[in-house]
């Protein structure tokens, strides 16, 4: 299968409160690593390493931001009764990164020819995906602790510059890694 690739503002200063979310959590979640933690800008579909010099270049040439964010609501995603994902709509921070999108989003993903996706954006931070196998009382249990869950607004966070990110090797601890 030929992995995907990304570009996203990686996210800085997470290690703790990961750690204690990860804590608390029901069983069939898995967490994702603090390093593996981001903020999508733009989706370009399968990874092409012959590019990788070209939207190295494009993206040091963009005036992008580092971010300074707050955490907001806890959301299932797409839709509560059928989650791939449970994560963290950004608070603070949330208007400047989708001023961001909205600059560099389409000249992004035509430099890499790839399909420009055109449903708003909703700048999220994603912290555990479902187990494959999760049954339906463990992905019940996992919405109600999400439902529970203290909002997490005192969380600040650094949005570092965007970066290009694809799948890790298999075997890696991490999920993602940065291509530049």
């Amino acid at each position: 299968m030929t992995p995907n690739w990304f570009v996203a503002w990686p996210v800085n200063g997470a290690e703790e409160w990961i750690a204690a979310l990860e804590a608390g959590a029901p069983g069939g979640l898995n967490f994702l690593a603090p390093a593996d933690l981001h903020v999508t800008l733009a989706f370009l579909g399968r990874h092409d390493p012959g590019q990788l010099a070209k939207m190295s270049a494009l993206l040091k040439s963009f005036p992008l931001r580092e971010v300074e964010a707050t955490l907001s609501q806890f959301t299932a995603f797409p839709q509560p009764r059928r989650f791939s994902a449970l994560a963290f709509v950004l608070g603070q921070g949330r208007v400047d990164v989708e001023a961001q999108i909205a600059k560099w989003h389409d000249r992004i993903c035509r430099e890499a020819g790839a399909k420009i996706d055109v449903r708003p954006s909703l700048p999220h931070v994603t912290v555990a995906r479902p187990d494959r196998r999760i049954g339906e009382s463990d992905r019940n249990e996992a919405l109600e602790w999400m439902r529970q869950l203290s909002p997490q607004t005192h969380i600040a966070l650094r949005l570092e510059r965007p970066r290009l990110y694809t799948w890790a090797d298999r075997g890696s601890s991490a999920r993602y890694q940065m291509l530049d």
